[in-house]
């Protein structure tokens, strides 16, 4: 599983690459770049849900990587954000469609560091995933990715946007 900051992070370099490559800066406000970070990390909101439950119960468990890592989370927030599109509210649509994207990522990097068992919950739950031991190096890719982001966005002079 990767660190926290790379799913942020990752969030937010592709929505940012979205911004200003695709969409534009007024298409696609900066808010919806924090929300679509923020979101790359929700998936993991059953880790502190697991110590409340077990401070609750008493028992040593973890849920971590089941439920909340499937697939039909990020479904279920693009179903919402088309909804919201039809019927005419598209702050809402975007910031829908943004959380699922984000949740999408966070499931992607798992998948690709050996994560993923619960992707298809509550279809299929135990999946073969392949593990490519990238954890190893999750910290250097954290720092990798931080400074290839900087210096992208240093380049192209977008980093008077955050400012």
């Amino acid at each position: 599983m990767a660190y926290a900051v790379t799913h942020v992070l990752v969030a937010i370099v592709v929505l940012d690459l979205f911004r200003h490559y695709v969409f534009g800066k007024k298409k696609f406000p900066r808010y919806l770049v924090v929300i679509g970070g923020i979101a790359g990390l929700l998936p993991d909101i059953d880790i502190p849900l697991s110590w409340l439950y077990n401070f609750i119960t008493g028992a040593q468990g973890s849920f971590h990587g089941d439920f909340t890592h499937s697939i039909v989370f990020v479904l279920l927030f693009l179903v919402m954000g088309l909804l919201f599109y039809v019927r005419r509210n598209r702050k809402w649509a975007s910031i829908m469609t943004v959380i699922s994207a984000g949740w999408f990522m966070h499931l992607v990097l798992d998948w690709i560091y050996g994560g993923g068992k619960g992707f298809l919950w509550p279809l299929l739950y135990a999946l073969y995933v392949p593990s490519w031991n990238l954890y190893a190096f999750a910290a250097e890719i954290d720092a990798v990715l931080l400074v290839l982001w900087i210096v992208h966005e240093e380049v192209h002079h977008y980093v008077k946007d955050y400012f």
